[in-house]
């Protein structure tokens, strides 16, 4: 799910002042610090490449480029044309032969299914290997769905808002679901904002876990000792509830994160990783919600995360507010803190719309590769004539 944080000229609300240490600073700052304090960000890049070319900063343009190519992203031809004048004509020849390599094809998914256009706007996933049933959330339709052999059934009397996330914690035989409330919703005051949990042998609603004030919470994940987490990618907080908690609890409070997404536990218990969508990763310490970013040793951009799943002491990124679009594997350093690797599964497929959020499958990984968030307005209302697509859900061997 993404909020708005696309364009070029983008302006920022960040971090106060510069640190050695890889803290996650709140406030305000000049482009070209935020730029030093979030290294893996070309949204960041991008907001200080804007700065350099309203100062007429030919030397700052050309370096900000080489950075974004570095990154791995490329710009639009709008933004190549607006930004030529500052830029020697063989540089600029070059840097778009980094861009175009940059927007090359990396396809090795297949099809696992369909979910039919009448189930409006799927954005989350889940797989229950225990009875090999496969779960999606809907934004639109509001509902949960279950995939049994005749096709696609909705799971009934959950009174639930708009479906995001969804999570599994089988040793309690739970399906987490994070439901909330978005301009896309219809009829929005009706929409519990919270987490349900349903028992994943009856399908029956077991728990329901109210958010705090206006919160509305779209992500979700369950550590080992089935403690739940969620992000409110709308507020900026980041929620959590142990086992026994009749509601969500604020972990990271409003204003220190800007549109956090998806999270992961840590193995050990003691850290979360999360999404912030317009900067790139932190890392939560649980004993007290302080932050710090999450350092990688190669140079990738790491903004634009919504979908966030562990994978075998990793991650598995899924980006959909980059240019190219990608997924990736990221390798972890022995104590968590840095990423050793980056390894691109997937980017620029040309059978993906938007992808969204994913699931661990035993030795795949099963995502949504077409949201469709783009066809859908106010309320739910439909943007436009042509009608909306099958959402398809595909899966990789990472």
């Amino acid at each position: 799910m993404r909020f708005g944080l696309a364009g070029f000229l983008l302006l920022v609300v960040a971090a106060p002042a510069l640190s050695r240490a890889p803290s996650w600073p709140a406030g305000d700052a000049e482009p070209a610090a935020l730029a030093l304090l979030f290294p893996q960000s070309a949204t960041v890049e991008r907001q200080s490449l804007a700065a350099a070319h309203r100062a007429g900063d030919a030397a700052a343009v050309r370096a900000g480029l080489g950075r974004l190519a570095a990154l791995g992203y490329a710009p639009s031809e709008q933004t190549m044309i607006l930004l030529a004048p500052h830029v020697p004509a063989a540089e600029m020849e070059t840097l778009r032969r980094r861009f175009a390599a940059n927007q090359g094809r990396v396809q090795a998914s297949g099809l696992l299914a369909t979910v039919p256009a009448e189930h409006r706007l799927v954005e989350g996933i889940a797989w229950d290997s225990e009875t090999n049933r496969l779960f999606a959330a809907t934004v639109v339709s509001r509902a949960l769905l279950v995939r049994e052999p005749l096709g696609w059934v909705k799971v009934e009397g959950l009174d639930t808002g708009s479906l995001f996330g969804l999570a599994i914690d089988r040793r309690r035989d739970l399906l987490w679901i994070a439901s909330g409330r978005v301009e896309q919703t219809p009829s929005p005051e009706t929409a519990f904002r919270g987490l349900i949990a349903v028992d994943l042998n009856s399908l029956m609603p077991a728990h329901r876990l109210p958010a705090p004030g206006d919160g509305s919470p779209a992500d979700i994940a369950v550590g080992a000792d089935g403690t739940v987490y969620a992000s409110d990618p709308l507020s900026g907080a980041l929620y959590r509830a142990r086992p026994g908690d009749a509601a969500l609890g604020v972990l990271v409070p409003p204003g220190r994160l800007r549109s956090p997404q998806g999270l992961v536990p840590a193995a050990e218990g003691r850290r979360l990783y999360v999404s912030d969508y317009g900067r790139g990763l932190a890392i939560v310490n649980l004993a007290d919600g302080s932050l710090t970013r999450l350092e990688s040793d190669v140079s990738t951009m790491l903004d634009g995360i919504d979908g966030l799943t562990a994978w075998r002491g990793g991650l598995i990124a899924i980006q959909n507010g980059t240019n190219p679009r990608r997924i990736l594997l990221l390798t972890l350093s022995r104590d968590g803190r840095r990423i050793t690797r980056v390894r691109v599964l997937e980017s620029n497929h040309a059978d993906w719309g938007e992808p969204t959020l994913g699931f661990v499958q035993d030795d795949r990984f099963l995502y949504v590769a077409d949201a469709q968030w783009e066809r859908y307005g106010a309320g739910g209302a439909p943007i436009g004539a042509e009608p909306a697509r099958p959402t398809a859900i595909r899966f990789l061997r990472p």
